[in-house]
C-alpha cells in the first residue's frame, strides 16, 4: 500500500513538472478533529493549527508541503499516575503538599501533498481541491506540573507516563477554495481523514509496570477545517477572474 501511494505522488509531481505554474500559495488553517479507533481510547476531540505551501500547475495538479500542530485538553487515560498517587488519587509534591498536575494532548504532523483541483470555470481559481498526503505524525500526553517540585514527575520520569507515539501517516482531504471577485477574500473549508500506522516509542510504561510491546496500531482522525489562502505568485494574473 505505502509503495503505491509514494509512486502515485511521484507521478503527480513528475507530470506537473512539465506544466507551467498556475498559482503558488500558502495557507493557514484551523482543524477540529474527532479520533476514532485506538486513539479514541486515549484522547477526546482535539484541535490543530496548520500551515501549507502549495503550487498548482496549468493541468490543475497541485503539490507541496503541509505541517500541523495538534493540541487538546481531553485526556481519557487519567489513571496513569495510580502507582504514585495517594488512595484518593492525589499527587504529593516535594514539600508534602497536594500537587496540581494537568494532562493535555500535544503533537504534530507533516506531509508531502499531491492532488487535483476541479475549477468551476477555466479561468476561475475557485473550486474543489482533492488531495492525498503521506508523512509523519507524533502525539503524546503532555504532563504539565506548573514548575512544581514533584520528584516522581521529574522530566526523565515523565517519559514513563507520556506514551509518546509516532509513525507513518496518510491524510485524505476534500476542500472548497473560494477566491472573491476582487481577490481580497481567499478562503477555504473542507473535511479530512488522517490514518496513521503508529507505535508507542517509550520502552517501559511506568503505571502498567510493563515493557512496551513491539506492535503497531492505527490512529485515526476525522477533521473539519477552515482557513485563509495567501497568494505567493500567480502567472498571468490578469487572465484569471474571481467570482
Amino acid at each position: 500500500m505505502k509503495p503505491i501511494i509514494i509512486l502515485l505522488l511521484s507521478v503527480l509531481i513528475m507530470t506537473s513538472s512539465a506544466q507551467e505554474n498556475k498559482q503558488t500559495f500558502m495557507s493557514c488553517s484551523y482543524n477540529y478533529q474527532v479520533p476514532f479507533g485506538k486513539l479514541s481510547k486515549r484522547f477526546g476531540n482535539n484541535s490543530s493549527v496548520g500551515f501549507s505551501f502549495l503550487r498548482e500547475r496549468n493541468n490543475n495538479i497541485f503539490y507541496g508541503l503541509e505541517s500541523n500542530y495538534l493540541f487538546g485538553n481531553n485526556v481519557k487515560d487519567t489513571n496513569i499516575f495510580e502507582n504514585i498517587a495517594t488512595s484518593n488519587g492525589a499527587l504529593i509534591d516535594g514539600n508534602g503538599q497536594y500537587a496540581n498536575v494537568n494532562l493535555m494532548e500535544r503533537g504534530f504532523d507533516v506531509y508531502l501533498i499531491g492532488g487535483y483541483a476541479y475549477h468551476l470555470k477555466e479561468r476561475d481559481l475557485s473550486g474543489l481541491y482533492l488531495s492525498l498526503g503521506i508523512g509523519f505524525i507524533q502525539h503524546k500526553i503532555f504532563i504539565d506540573t506548573k514548575s512544581q517540585n514533584i520528584p516522581q514527575l521529574a522530566e526523565e520520569y515523565k517519559q514513563g507516563y507520556d506514551k509518546l507515539t509516532n509513525g507513518i501517516s496518510t491524510k485524505w482531504e476534500a476542500s472548497y477554495k473560494y477566491y472573491s471577485k476582487n481577490g481580497r477574500l481567499q478562503v477555504f473549508g473542507g473535511i479530512n481523514l488522517t490514518m496513521a500506522y503508529t507505535k508507542n516509542r517509550r520502552p517501559y510504561i511506568f503505571n502498567e509496570m510493563l515493557y512496551t510491546q513491539d506492535e503497531m496500531g492505527w490512529d485515526n482522525l476525522f477533521g473539519v477545517n477552515i482557513g485563509v489562502i495567501i497568494p505567493v505568485h500567480r502567472r498571468n494574473e490578469e487572465k484569471f477572474h474571481y467570482y
